[in-house]
């Protein structure tokens, strides 16, 4: 995948809500299955309808320490493709983890990796390594590579505004993130409810996930040791790509430990 140079600049500000001021939990609905909680869910089944449906899933996800309305800072971003129908994906990151600036492409097609440096230069572009089985340059590939989890694995909760407050499982939500944020997540992350917003707005898809209220409900032994800075606030938009071409493996894969970027057209 080459990187797509126009920039998701203001992503964050699209879903400036604050979760933690939406309002009466998920038990106070209980048992109010009125006009209102089925106004939010068939508002939720549109959406659920609209993910579903499209061909070629193109998505654009940012990770930051908190809530843009608190000020919080961009980690990393995530943009890519997703095909449904054959489960391939190319997937571009922009990081600063740690300090460190990380420009990179993948493709994962048929159960392989394939790994793209924006360091290598202009003329490798086309030109990818094969990393399935590289652990250290696998860690920004989601486990669940297929970001409508966001939306069709949430629970309606309530109205709030142009979209609706949702529940999402936190083991979603960590399958959804890069798989190298955090290793041993804490096992009562697992069945936690994590509240997030998603909102329709046209052709676009649009969610905000409160991690941080997430790790506010792991029991605070369970997080001893554990760095929840790397996370705080998810948001994300889809919509169904332009190109409906398929993903398909890179034209010129090489071994880089043997040919040189610029020459891995000719490996």
């Amino acid at each position: 995948m080459h990187r797509d140079p126009r920039r998701a600049v203001g992503l964050a500000a699209i879903l400036v809500v604050a979760l933690t001021a939406c309002g009466a939990s998920a038990d106070d609905t209980k048992g109010g299955e009125g006009a209102a909680a089925q106004s939010e869910k068939e508002q939720l089944r549109t959406m659920v309808d609209q993910v579903d449906a499209m061909k070629v899933v193109e998505w654009r996800g940012q990770l930051l320490t908190a809530n843009p309305d608190s000020g919080g800072k961009q980690i990393l971003e995530l943009s890519g493709r997703y095909d449904p129908g054959s489960g391939s994906s190319t997937l571009a990151m922009d990081s600063v983890l740690d300090g460190e600036v990380q420009q990179v492409d993948y493709v994962v097609v048929d159960g392989r990796t394939y790994f793209n440096s924006d360091d290598w230069g202009a003329g490798a572009e086309d030109c990818y390594v094969d990393i399935t089985d590289d652990a250290s340059r696998t860690w920004a590939i989601p486990r669940d590579l297929d970001p409508r989890w966001s939306v069709n694995k949430a629970r309606a909760v309530r109205p709030i505004g142009s979209g609706v407050a949702v529940d999402v499982r936190g083991s979603r939500l960590m399958d959804g993130l890069p798989r190298g944020l955090f290793q041993d997540v804490p096992a009562a992350v697992d069945k936690i409810k994590v509240r997030a917003i998603v909102k329709g707005h046209g052709p676009l898809v649009e969610v905000a996930v409160d991690v941080a209220g997430m790790w506010g409900k792991v029991p605070p032994e369970a997080l001893a040791g554990f760095d929840t800075r790397r996370s705080g606030w998810w948001a994300m938009t889809m919509r169904e790509s332009g190109d409906g071409s398929p993903i398909e493996e890179p034209r010129h894969v090489f071994d880089n430990t043997v040919t040189a970027p610029t020459q891995c057209t000719r490996a």
